[in-house]
């Protein structure tokens, strides 16, 4: 407020639902490192099941349900224009009502399917039920939302995707630190582990393979090294979320260069670990034709997933 000439800042200060703190409590039990990763939005975060979303369940299977604008035939499939619905070869039930805020779960349980099938070492890990977002660019942006605090420092190649500066630095805050991605035409480790070891505690990694702009995928002697690089951050009390950018998964070729996602590797590490994946159809299954918009936020069929010592 302003009084005269003199400016005075009121700070309001709003206390987190109880629904977020329910959440909070949950995490801390299972692993406080996740907790201690969390940004403070990603703290107060929440997903609400107390309120409408809570009372459209509770309405399923009732005589009247008042709770959602969408129409319904008599026999309790959706209305439907037979314009719209004579060029879908789908059941009406799947494809004209509204999908649920977190995705469908029946294709949310497929990808999760489909990763552990294109990631042998995965197996007998546990990873999360992966959640959809609207873009590739937006499940990277999530990531900042749920882990980056302003001025917090998010480690990348000095060659890199130009839209983390617009989905990392300019929304959330977050300094982008580089740190060298060749030596000798190889991954330079070293790099990647000054950068792990420097001052600070928290540590947030954007990992991209195949690399954009480079088209860079390590060989499996060096995701070997860059995982133990990572593990023995972690060991000296680092506490780590390591995002992995894998638009591109899945386009290598060369026999010595390593098939599977660095998140197969890192997935189970270390309990200082966090690995998050955000991936997509549009290029690994070429499927183009998902995105309904244009860079630099396309939106395509994408997930993350989260993975680490859960107990």
């Amino acid at each position: 407020m302003i009084v005269g000439k003199k400016i005075f800042t009121q700070i309001v200060t709003v206390p987190m639902n109880p629904q977020a703190q329910e959440l909070n409590e949950v995490i801390i039990s299972k692993n406080p490192v996740v907790f201690d990763l969390l940004s403070q939005k990603g703290k107060n975060i929440f997903f609400p099941k107390k309120g409408i979303l809570g009372q459209t369940a509770e309405a399923k299977g009732t005589r009247i349900n008042a709770t959602i604008g969408a129409a319904i035939e008599d026999d309790g499939s959706p209305m439907r224009l037979e314009s719209i619905a004579s060029k879908i070869d789908l059941d009406p039930s799947l494809s004209f009502p509204y999908a649920p805020s977190f995705g469908r779960p029946d294709l949310r349980s497929r990808w999760k399917k489909m990763i552990y099938e294109k990631n042998n070492s995965l197996k007998d890990k546990a990873i999360s039920l992966p959640v959809v977002t609207c873009a590739l660019t937006h499940g990277i942006s999530m990531t900042g939302y749920l882990f980056i605090d302003e001025g917090q420092e998010v480690i990348v190649p000095d060659l890199f995707w130009g839209n983390y500066n617009l989905a990392l630095t300019n929304a959330y805050g977050a300094k982008l630190k580089k740190f060298n991605l060749f030596k000798d035409e190889h991954f330079d480790v070293d790099a990647l582990k000054n950068s792990l070891m420097s001052e600070g505690e928290k540590k947030v990694l954007v990992l991209n393979f195949p690399n954009n702009p480079t088209g860079y995928t390590p060989t499996f002697k060096e995701m070997d090294a860059i995982t133990s690089t990572i593990k023995d951050a972690a060991e000296a009390g680092k506490k780590i979320v390591v995002i992995t950018d894998d638009a591109y998964f899945g386009l290598v070729f060369e026999e010595e260069v390593a098939k599977e996602s660095i998140f197969a590797y890192l997935a189970d590490l270390h309990e200082n670990v966090l690995a998050v994946k955000v991936d997509g159809a549009t290029k690994e299954d070429y499927a183009w034709g998902f995105r309904v918009a244009s860079s630099p936020t396309p939106s395509k069929v994408l997930i993350w997933i989260c993975s680490t010592h859960l107990k």
